[in-house]
């Protein structure tokens, strides 16, 4: 687990995502999960598919985010809130949970508890 002031907890993760709708399949990877968000490292063309997805009036980009973890398949409305470029072609994409069911925080936090 990373340690660090978030309000939650992050455990490393490495699990294949799928954004937007029907589901962009990059090559893109999980690397840690909250109960308030994902990192996603991916690629250019996934930069692509996250400026070019749904933006509300306000200007606020939402995404589907799906994957699948120990426990089950989820599929979350995402915030991108923040964009950091690791290389020329690879790049670091903080995703926030805009709401979790009861059932896909207990997954989230069965995994995070475990790999404490």
């Amino acid at each position: 687990m990373l340690t660090d002031s978030r309000l939650h907890p992050r455990a490393e993760a490495d699990f294949e995502v799928r954004v937007g709708i029907p589901g962009d399949n990059t090559g893109a990877r999980i690397t840690n999960i909250s109960l308030g968000g994902i990192a996603i490292r991916g690629c250019q063309a996934l930069e692509q598919v996250l400026k070019t997805d749904y933006a509300n009036t306000r200007g606020t980009r939402e995404h589907v985010v799906s994957f699948t973890m120990p426990g089950g398949e989820l599929s979350e409305v995402c915030r991108l809130v923040h964009v950091r470029r690791l290389s020329q072609n690879c790049f670091e994409f903080g995703m926030k949970f805009v709401g979790l069911n009861s059932h896909d925080t207990e997954i989230i936090s069965t995994y995070i508890d475990q790999s404490c």
